[in-house]
């Protein structure tokens, strides 16, 4: 059980940490459309936070996680599927990079989260905290996919902007 709430210990810090990134970033950015997703984060990444601290109060408690604490979390992590997929990137050529920076720093948070998730579910002998750690890997594996087509879609208005675009 220690190493389960240690586990969740530390997701719990990097989630604060992530809710924390989105809301901040969420003020620096020029387009309403990754805003929307920023804010979107921050408050699926809260909703996340109350999540695992319900868990480790469980696992605090000795009292059994099962896949079912997943449940009432899933119904909230939608968010993502009802957006509109059309994202439009404007500004300054300088506000369209820093968008571009911030879109990119928080899919690498969004693939750290996955990859943590992914691995301490290999470390855990417990089936259903297994499950769930995999749920969160999911989760966060969703973040990423919508992370990534924001920020295709801004690269290319940004070098549509500029006329030309670089080999990649």
């Amino acid at each position: 059980m220690e190493k389960i709430i240690g586990i969740l210990r530390f997701a719990l810090m990097r989630e604060i940490e992530g809710r924390e990134f989105y809301k901040e970033k969420a003020k620096k950015v020029s387009s309403k459309d990754i805003k929307d997703i920023l804010e979107g984060l921050a408050n699926m990444e809260n909703d996340h936070v109350h999540f695992i601290e319900g868990l480790m109060k469980k696992a605090q408690n000795n009292i059994e996680i099962t896949i079912e604490d997943t449940e009432v979390a899933m119904a909230k992590s939608d968010f993502f599927e009802e957006r509109e997929k059309s994202e439009t990137v404007t500004g300054t050529l300088d506000e369209m990079a820093n968008d571009l920076a911030i879109l990119r720093m928080a899919y690498l948070i969004e693939e750290d989260f996955e990859k943590f998730y992914r691995q301490s579910a290999e470390k855990v002998a417990d089936e259903e905290m297994k499950k769930i750690l995999n749920i969160l890997a999911i989760w966060e594996e969703g973040h990423k996919k919508v992370l990534l087509e924001a920020y295709d879609e801004a690269r290319k208005t940004y070098w549509n902007q500029q006329g030309f675009e670089p080999l990649f």
